[in-house]
């Protein structure tokens, strides 16, 4: 699975790279919102996205805000990274759009948990819609509402 991670932070985006590909992920590495929008707006963009919220250009907020503006919220699925422990900053983050939060500074283990939940509600998110998929009524062997 691709998973994008936009860190301003250096030292952070080179240790979530790390732990990444060691878990056997693809990793695509941004160092900003505006880089992370980019990278999220075609239709291929990486299911799974680790965004710090104090970011230059666009902070993670902002990210999620747009991105929920234009993507269905089921293409995506967002953990926030934040340094603050203030729940009202939190609050305001998850009601943007992100769907998890991870504490900074974080244990490796605690990263892992909340990644293999992140890929449990995406691999059952493409299950559901590949069972929509193939259950569409058709008419006439084309999807209603297809141009036959």
């Amino acid at each position: 699975m691709r998973i994008l991670v936009a860190d301003d932070d250096p030292v952070y985006r080179s240790l979530l790279k790390d732990l990444l590909v060691r878990w056997h992920f693809d990793v695509v590495l941004v160092c900003d919102g505006k880089e992370a929008l980019d990278v999220l707006r075609p239709p291929d963009a990486p299911p799974l996205v680790i965004l710090d919220w104090m970011m230059p250009i666009l902070d993670g907020f902002e990210v999620c805000r747009r991105i929920r503006d234009e993507k269905d919220p089921r293409d995506l699925y967002i953990i926030l990274l934040t340094g603050s422990y203030n729940r009202e900053e939190i609050t305001k983050v998850l009601v943007a759009g992100a769907d998890d939060y991870l504490l900074k500074p974080f244990a490796a283990e605690d990263l892992k948990i909340h990644l293999r939940t992140a890929q449990r509600i995406i691999d059952l998110q493409n299950e559901i819609a590949g069972v929509r998929h193939r259950t569409r009524p058709t008419l006439g062997g084309a999807p209603v509402g297809s141009k036959i």
